[in-house]
């Protein structure tokens, strides 16, 4: 290990999925991101600070195999893929407190659950890749009600990959992404938007996107929803993918930044106030991946992939957020203390630190709270 290198050790917290347990949260200091992290065998979530040179280091645990993290009205969620569970984690800690099934019984298999967004009232709106539906939990965790998703693609599943609830002038609405990969699992036609009106549970607008297939979950900044769309793996060059910015107030739409110009597929994507990064990937067989800057405000690319300031052989950079100025990259490629999280400073002119954080499992996301 190197000087000043920062180690996530395993904590001591286990809870067996499927258990109608609450754990108790851990006791952890100030953090300043969670982590998820996963082999795709068994998982682990936790918590990171980056100043000090001391981790909070908790909440090791095994959750499911195929998780993803969703951050919605300052409340985290570990969602577990392959177990239709929700974990909602201590935002500080990345411990979970309570658990919730959106199992549906119309599915022998996996409902597929991708995404959690927190209405108002409380209640839990969760968009199923595998049922075409969003399932709609009580504030406690009851089912209360489902929304029908399958007029919107004709092979009757329109594949909702995220969800953001957002206040706009027209009331509380949940926007729901809609990849439509169809004939599955190729991108070929328009991906929507679906804006749904949550007092009423009713789907108000289909909004064609200016980019194709929608890639894990959305930020939300300001209103704005910034949406990573790949189109294709197999082709870098499409002229209807990139970074699309979706401004919620008036539900328009456009490209903001295209992955020619970015040069790569977009995998992820995360905007601060100054700086705005993409996780790319090339179009060969690996689809190496590295990362991709551009301004915010204009769109600009102020970096391509060639000029990348971290790059791997194959799809290894997963997990990218903001904390504070910092820029977290979550890198699945082993190094001898564990899978490092780059941190970088310097927003769109960054300068990677020293002192890597290492996870225990490969990196699936980062995410900020509080």
């Amino acid at each position: 290990m190197k000087a000043g290198a920062l180690v996530v050790a395993a904590g001591a917290v286990v809870v067996a999925c499927g258990s109608a347990s609450t754990p108790a949260p851990s006791a952890c200091g100030a953090s300043d991101a969670l982590w998820v992290a996963s082999d795709y065998s068994s998982s682990a979530t936790g918590a990171l600070a980056l100043s000090g040179g001391v981790t909070s280091t908790v909440g090791r645990v095994d959750l499911g195999a195929d998780p993803a993290l969703s951050i919605s009205a300052g409340r985290a969620f570990f969602v577990a893929r392959d177990t239709d569970t929700l974990f909602e984690l201590d935002p500080t800690c990345g411990t979970p407190t309570r658990q919730f099934s959106v199992h549906q019984a119309s599915r022998s298999g996996t409902s597929d659950p991708q995404d959690v967004a927190v209405a108002g009232d409380g209640s839990l709106w969760v968009p199923l890749f595998e049922v075409p539906e969003v399932a709609i939990l009580s504030a406690a965790g009851d089912p209360i009600g489902t929304i029908d998703l399958s007029p919107y693609d004709s092979d009757g599943n329109p594949d909702a990959t995220a969800i953001a609830i957002v206040d706009t002038p027209g009331g509380e609405k949940a926007f729901v992404a809609l990849a439509r990969l169809n004939p599955y699992p190729t991108s070929v036609q328009p991906s929507w938007m679906l804006r749904i009106d949550v007092a009423t549970a009713t789907v108000e607008a289909t909004v064609a996107l200016a980019g194709r297939n929608p890639f894990g979950t959305m930020q939300d900044r300001d209103g704005v929803l910034w949406l990573a769309e790949p189109g294709n793996f197999d082709d870098a060059t499409e002229p209807d993918a990139g970074v699309e910015r979706f401004d919620t107030s008036t539900s328009t739409t456009a490209l903001f930044a295209h992955e020619a110009d970015l040069g790569g597929s977009v995998a992820e994507v995360s905007v601060s106030a100054g700086c705005g990064v993409a996780i790319v990937a090339d179009a060969t067989a690996v689809n190496a991946t590295s990362l991709a800057l551009f301004d915010p405000t204009s769109g600009s690319v102020v970096a391509p992939a060639s000029a990348s300031p971290l790059a791997t052989p194959g799809f290894d950079l997963e997990g990218l957020a903001w904390s504070g100025g910092a820029m977290l990259v979550g890198d699945r490629q082993r190094a001898s203390s564990g899978y490092p999280l780059h941190v970088f400073d310097g927003a769109c002119a960054p300068v990677e630190r020293p002192d890597a954080v290492f996870l225990p499992l490969p990196p699936i996301a980062v995410g900020v709270a509080q």
